[in-house]
């Protein structure tokens, strides 16, 4: 039984509403490196279970030009700085003003997915949407400065 996708991106949120105030929990006791390390363990505890896909796709990734390879080998490292950058926020403020400002992600990855793919998925309620999230960040940051 497949659920719908907007199940999912709920699900998601869900689960990431429980996450952040865990990490801002974290952070306050552990170092940065400790908590990153956390975030990572079910994965490694995970991929001896997978070894027969993780394989075949190291193959694929190995038979891929440079210009399909280079996108796929830049996920780990936009996922570490994502999640250090966030992580940073979090220490600095709270879990709430970081999320509320991180939020803000989908306008980039609009942007984004326009730039490296030329994937357009605009209409005037995706620019509408995105209008309101940018307001609602520079309403955060200019009443919560420090």
């Amino acid at each position: 039984m497949k659920i719908p996708w907007y199940v999912s991106a709920v699900g998601a949120a869900l689960v990431w509403g429980i996450h952040y105030p865990l990490l801002d929990h974290a952070l306050k006791r552990l170092s940065l490196f400790t908590v990153l390390f956390l975030t990572v363990l079910p994965m490694l505890l995970a991929a001896p279970f997978y070894y027969p896909q993780l394989t075949a796709d190291a193959g694929m990734i190995a038979r891929m030009n440079w210009v399909e390879r280079l996108p796929i080998l830049l996920i780990p490292l936009t996922s570490l700085a994502g999640a250090v950058l966030l992580f940073l926020a979090i220490s600095d403020k709270n879990a709430t003003l970081a999320s509320l400002i991180e939020i803000s992600y989908p306008v980039f990855v609009v942007f984004f997915a326009w730039l490296l793919f030329r994937q357009v998925h605009l209409n005037a309620s995706v620019l509408a949407g995105a209008a309101l999230v940018f307001a609602g960040v520079a309403l955060i940051i200019l009443n919560n400065p420090r």
